[in-house]
């Protein structure tokens, strides 16, 4: 008894509570309270480590798709804006703007024997390709200076072009519909394949690009959408500078690639949203267990509690000893946790290659991606961290508050 009277006199309150919640948690005599603790331990490490794993690659994913579309789809579109050649040299001298220059966008269908595709007509001057260095560096065949030295040159997807049978070289007819003065007509346009290119992303599929010098600026205007096209330093900035030119052009049409591709990436950012709340529910079952391993605790350290307060324990202490140790669970827990994610992510392409060799069948067959791209963001591991630890935290208090409420005359019989 002097014994603890002693350590409760000279060491100060919080330490003999850390000192206090330490000896509980590793030398408790309920062997199965210890065993609860530790799968409330391992379960919340599990549940947190793939949510790591799973938030880095969505965001990898994400990352991916935005730099292969964004680096090769135009970022702003001004129709018909040929006449308003002031506010376009204003535009050119803004520094995030790379280039404006002359576009044409349509639809189309390719006729290749039987086979009948539907694609987005896009023709492009020789200004456009310069900045177009994104798409060059993935044509494995054929080059954009072909088809500029070329006016009947034409290029597409790669896989496009597999499924239709095409090779270099080969003709290749697309239907168009133009809107003349007597109505709307189909026009067959004559075309050489100069060139694949295959970005890993929808465009593949869909994008054919041809010389503007094909055809007249006349005839475009009658096939569908012709002006200047705008490419920027930061795609991301597009929407911003969207709505400043159409406060200088309100007479024209201005739109940016959020307009066409904003649908995408919203479903891709509503799919991230819902795959973390989903996991951190399995974060918060883990955490919740927390409560199971110290309400058991508290019954097993009754008479211990009961001891104390006869020699003078405040409530406050008793509280703090039983919600430590639920705090030490759940950060121990979460770093644990963000540590094995970070580096299963960081090796995920081993791990799906094994898996692979297993099932034989790779994760990514019949996918845009070669291996699984890995992006950690530390905002999104900091949110992952206070999240679990608040859960946590919560999960430690309902034990805590009923040790600090027990009745020490009960605890003694």
């Amino acid at each position: 008894m002097a014994h603890w009277s002693t350590m409760l006199k000279v060491k100060p309150e919080a330490g003999f509570a850390a000192v206090l919640a330490r000896r509980f948690l590793t030398a408790s005599e309920n062997r199965f309270a210890r065993f609860v603790t530790w799968i409330s331990f391992s379960g919340l490490a599990l549940g947190v480590m793939v949510l790591t794993v799973v938030i880095t690659v969505m965001n990898g994913f994400d990352s991916q798709l935005k730099d292969r579309l964004l680096r090769s789809i135009p970022h702003i579109t001004i129709a018909d804006a040929g006449a308003d050649s002031e506010v376009l040299d204003e535009i050119r001298e803004l520094s995030e703007v790379i280039s404006v220059h002359d576009y044409f966008q349509g639809l189309a269908a390719i006729s290749v024997g039987s086979q009948v595709q539907p694609v987005s007509l896009y023709g492009v001057d020789s200004t456009g390709v310069g900045v177009m260095d994104y798409l060059a560096q993935t044509m494995p065949q054929g080059n954009l200076q072909n088809l500029m030295n070329d006016p009947m040159g034409l290029v597409m997807g790669q896989p496009l072009a597999r499924y239709l049978g095409l090779q270099m070289g080969d003709p290749v007819v697309v239907l168009t519909v133009k809107n003349g003065p007597q109505g709307i007509a189909p026009k067959l346009m004559r075309f050489t394949l100069a060139g694949t290119f295959e970005l890993g992303a929808e465009p593949d599929y869909s994008l054919v690009i041809v010389n503007l010098a094909r055809e007249s600026a006349a005839v475009w205007q009658t096939l569908g959408t012709r002006g200047q096209q705008v490419q920027l330093q930061d795609p991301l900035n597009a929407p911003r500078l969207a709505q400043f030119i159409k406060t200088r052009l309100p007479q024209r049409d201005v739109d940016s690639w959020d307009s066409t591709y904003g649908e995408l990436f919203q479903a891709v950012r509503l799919e991230k949203s819902m795959m973390f709340i989903l996991l951190l529910l399995v974060v918060a079952i883990a955490s919740f267990n927390i409560i199971a391993g110290q309400t058991m605790m508290v019954n097993d350290k009754r008479a211990t509690i009961a001891i104390l307060r006869t020699m003078g324990a405040k409530t406050e202490l008793i509280r703090s000893v039983f919600l430590l140790q639920g705090v030490c669970v759940g950060v121990f827990g979460t770093f644990v946790g963000l540590l094995l994610g970070l580096v299963c992510a960081f090796n995920i392409n081993a791990i799906v290659s094994w898996v692979g060799e297993l099932t034989g069948r790779h994760l990514l067959d019949g996918s845009f991606f070669v291996e699984v791209p890995v992006l950690v963001l530390p905002q999104d591991l900091v949110l992952v961290a206070v999240m679990s630890c608040t859960m946590c935290v919560i999960s430690a208090w309902f034990p805590a508050r009923r040790a600090a409420s027990l009745d020490p005359v009960q605890g003694l019989h």
